[in-house]
């Protein structure tokens, strides 16, 4: 009979001690050999304009670690989302019946993209047997910005909505319109996160615009009384995650060393997170099959970077997903969380050189940006 041998930490400390040790020299010697004379310079990548990034990294390159208290759990986990247009009132029940199948199959995140204001009936026809505190819900749509207080207080009339986890986008809001939303949601939706701010790419440029733009609204709000807990409560970041693998995962964390340092800079009490949402861009080529590979990548990158929920969209578009797309969007999240076990490591990336590096490059580009916006 074969025995099991378990073995302890102690018993791994001198796994590789009859190997010698090799140098960076010794490794930059082999792979100019292999470039055939050509120097490791040579494989340096211009990620951005002035940031440039070297694919050889060791401890000794390293220079700072990556904060992983930054990761305020004890696990990775993430919402899996599916998105729904809602193009006028009559859509609200063949909706309803798509949601209510997208959660049975295992989605526990919501989008609805509105094209125009819905009412209370149709939101309350739109969510009929969702469970409200179970799953996760974004309101977006070019109509909700042309009236922000009407859809506040439409989505107030709710029934059960004190339960709702969710968010909206009221796009751009002047200080008097931000204040007055601010006041309306703590009474009435404290779970609505209604300052949704959009990162459009992984560059350091998108990242120093989104942390400037979320100082903004605390200055405003900060000087009516309002706390920085608080605020970051109601606050949503959704990052657009494209094609450049270690950048988009990288972009992420670099975003989050960024809030931690806002947060130094308003003298925080408490460090305390606010909703990442991830949107992978996986419907830009014609190719479908392209398209389903690339949402696995993107899907990881987000994961890996660590954010609060994941998008992936069809591989078709959202305007043409049909039950088939919207499975396979579905199940690439599945099989990372229930086969490759991303939601159960914090920070997967912690202490992978050339990640550390990328993310500490675009973090320190994108705060000098930031202090001279």
């Amino acid at each position: 009979m074969m025995t099991k041998r378990i073995i302890n930490m102690e018993q791994t400390q001198d796994l590789f001690k009859e190997f010698d040790a090799v140098t960076t020299e010794d490794w930059v010697h082999a792979i100019e050999k292999f470039l055939k004379g050509k120097p490791v310079d040579s494989l340096n990548w211009e990620v951005e304009e002035g940031l440039i990034i070297s694919p050889i990294h060791r401890k000794e390159t390293t220079t700072s670690q990556y904060l992983a208290s930054v990761n305020l759990s004890n696990n990775n986990n993430w919402n899996i989302c599916e998105a729904f247009v809602i193009k006028q009132a009559n859509d609200c029940a063949t909706i309803n019946a798509q949601v209510l199948e997208a959660l049975s199959k295992g989605s526990n995140a919501l989008i609805f993209d509105f094209h125009y204001l819905p009412n209370t009936t149709d939101l309350e026809t739109l969510l009929q047997n969702v469970l409200l505190d179970l799953v996760q819900i974004h309101f977006q749509g070019a109509a909700l910005a042309t009236n922000p207080s009407t859809f506040l207080q439409t989505i107030a009339k709710v029934s059960n909505i004190q339960t709702l986890k969710g968010s909206c986008d009221l796009g751009a809001m002047g200080s008097d319109l931000l204040c007055d939303s601010f006041d309306f949601c703590l009474s009435n939706l404290p779970t609505l996160r209604f300052l949704n701010i959009s990162i459009a790419d992984s560059s350091s440029k998108s990242l120093s615009a989104a942390i400037f733009k979320a100082s903004q609204w605390i200055d405003i709000l900060t000087e009516e009384g309002k706390n920085i807990e608080q605020i970051t409560k109601f606050l949503r970041f959704e990052f657009n995650i494209g094609e450049h693998y270690f950048v988009e995962l990288a972009s992420i964390r670099a975003f989050k060393k960024l809030w931690l340092a806002l947060l130094e800079a308003y003298d925080a009490p408490k460090a305390v997170l606010p909703f990442l949402h991830a949107t992978t861009l996986s419907d830009q080529h014609e190719n479908q099959y392209w398209n389903m590979i690339t949402a696995t990548t993107q899907a990881m990158a987000a994961a890996i970077g660590g954010v609060d929920c994941i998008y992936v969209r069809p591989c078709n578009s959202l305007d043409k997903a049909d039950s088939f797309t919207r499975r396979i969007a579905r199940n690439v999240q599945h099989l990372l969380q229930s086969e490759s076990y991303l939601n159960r490591v914090v920070d997967p990336a912690s202490g992978a050189y050339y990640i550390e590096n990328l993310t500490l490059g675009l973090a320190e580009k994108a705060w000098q940006q930031f202090c001279k916006l």
